[in-house]
């Protein structure tokens, strides 16, 4: 039995959650760059699946003219964005992870293909029972096919989770994509509705997930580096009161600058400069321990910082960094030859300031 007011509710808040954030995005975004147009999307797909499966439940078993065809094609455009919707957030992961738009075009004509495989079946219940059946009595119930279309969504949701977890480093980036808030209301919602028809839950928890996505993307567009991915100078700030309110362990700090940068920029231009500096960053990222972050403190300027706990000394980090220095330009055919200047100190939370810990680090420098 379908709770139809239930129904109303829970779709409804879906969809003015997604109303609030397209019309949020559309002012401040201008979608320019793809991560940021597949996003978009999200919010739209989950807005019509809100809107077509409470046309679904409310067509559900009624015998006015035209009932039968508005419930098959209402849960064939259910199925068909649902699939839609998991195919798109695996690209936005993947782009995010590797920005790599050669990537995207050389493997996602296969990746898509098992999508490809659930639209054409999708349609195929336009004509012929499928993934469905709609009784004489125009009740609707799902046929023992109806299972591909969800292990198809789901493997697509863990594919794009496990590419943010297991890449993000490896793509030596700084991401605050939450695939545990964004999965886990889509996973519970669509269990339960799996398991119990008649329930309204997997598009309202869908609009909480890219809800969260959205607060956190948010969050990475002020704590990092555009250039180069790492962290931001308002982030280390943060950082580092935190560490000053909870007290936390001595911190080893490096400031570097990158030598001759307006020689480099002079030289070869611009976008040579920014290659530079998107090295640099790339390189201290490299020679960094779990607990270690790397800043771009503005300019040419960086900062690492480990807990002292895990880098030994200041010493030992500008060593490791010095190491892999070395290796980058043996590695790595560049106009220009990366050379950084290195000021270091120990940061004692509650024994200073952070203005102080700074002026220790560049007059070491």
């Amino acid at each position: 039995m379908v709770n139809l007011q239930a129904v109303f509710i829970a779709n409804a808040i879906g969809a003015a959650l997604m109303l609030v954030l397209i019309i949020n995005n559309r002012i401040n975004t201008r979608n320019v760059f793809l991560d940021e147009r597949l996003f978009s999307l999200m919010p739209y797909l989950t807005l019509v699946q809100c809107a077509v499966e409470t046309l679904s439940f409310v067509v559900d078993g009624q015998s006015f003219p035209g009932a039968h065809v508005l419930l098959v094609i209402s849960n064939v455009t259910l199925y068909v964005v649902n699939i839609s919707f998991a195919f798109v957030w695996t690209m936005y992961a993947d782009y995010k992870v590797f920005e790599d738009l050669h990537r995207l075009r050389r493997r996602y004509p296969f990746v898509a293909i098992p999508a490809l495989v659930v639209i054409v079946m999708s349609l195929l219940n336009l004509f012929t029972d499928v993934f469905f059946t709609v009784s004489p009595q125009n009740v609707y119930e799902r046929t023992s096919l109806y299972l591909i279309p969800y292990a198809v969504t789901y493997g697509y949701l863990v594919y794009g989770a496990v590419l943010v977890l297991r890449s993000a480093r490896r793509a030596k980036k700084y991401l605050f994509l939450p695939v545990a808030t964004f999965l886990t209301p889509v996973f519970l919602g669509s269990l339960a509705q799996l398991l119990c028809y008649g329930i309204s839950l997997v598009w309202p928890s869908v609009a909480v997930g890219v809800i969260s996505l959205y607060i956190n993307l948010q969050a990475e567009a002020s704590s990092v580096d555009s250039l180069t991915g790492l962290y931001n100078r308002q982030w280390f700030s943060r950082y580092l009161a935190a560490a000053q309110q909870r007290g936390d362990e001595p911190i080893v700090g490096v400031l570097l600058d990158v030598d001759m940068f307006k020689q480099i920029n002079d030289t070869y231009g611009h976008l040579t400069g920014d290659q530079a500096l998107y090295d640099a960053g790339q390189l201290l990222r490299s020679c960094s321990g779990p607990r270690t972050v790397t800043v771009r403190y503005g300019g040419d300027e960086f900062v690492m910082l480990s807990p002292l706990s895990e880098c030994g000394s200041p010493v030992e980090l500008r060593d490791a960094i010095h190491t892999a220095l070395v290796r980058f330009n043996a590695a790595h055919d560049r106009p220009y030859r990366l050379s950084l200047s290195m000021g270091s100190a120990v940061f004692q939370p509650g024994a200073q300031t952070i203005d102080e810990f700074l002026a220790q680090m560049d007059g070491d420098m």
